[in-house]
């Protein structure tokens, strides 16, 4: 399977590197990993949405609004503080 991204997209350029690098941060920081492909997502999620063709726009809001959706949370996750057990 070959994935294409146009490079005359920068906001897809831009996704594309973020998740890449979360990718690459994963084992030196989970956290940081996680909060990069959360944005990377976001970001794809977004660009995609505003250039639909007609005749697409329910099944495109439902796709690409669920990987929206995951990357906010990625994102959360990322941000939040872990909990601390006293032993």
């Amino acid at each position: 399977m070959a994935v294409f991204i146009p490079l005359s997209s920068p906001p897809l350029v831009a996704a594309t590197f973020m998740i890449a690098l979360g990718v690459a941060l994963i084992p030196l920081s989970a956290r940081h990993g996680i909060i990069f492909i959360g944005a990377g997502s976001i970001t794809m999620g977004l660009v995609i949405l505003s250039d639909l063709p007609k005749g697409f726009e329910l099944q495109g809001i439902i796709l690409f609004g669920l990987i929206i959706v995951v990357g906010a949370w990625m994102i959360a996750v990322g941000l939040k503080q872990p909990t601390k057990k006293n032993r």
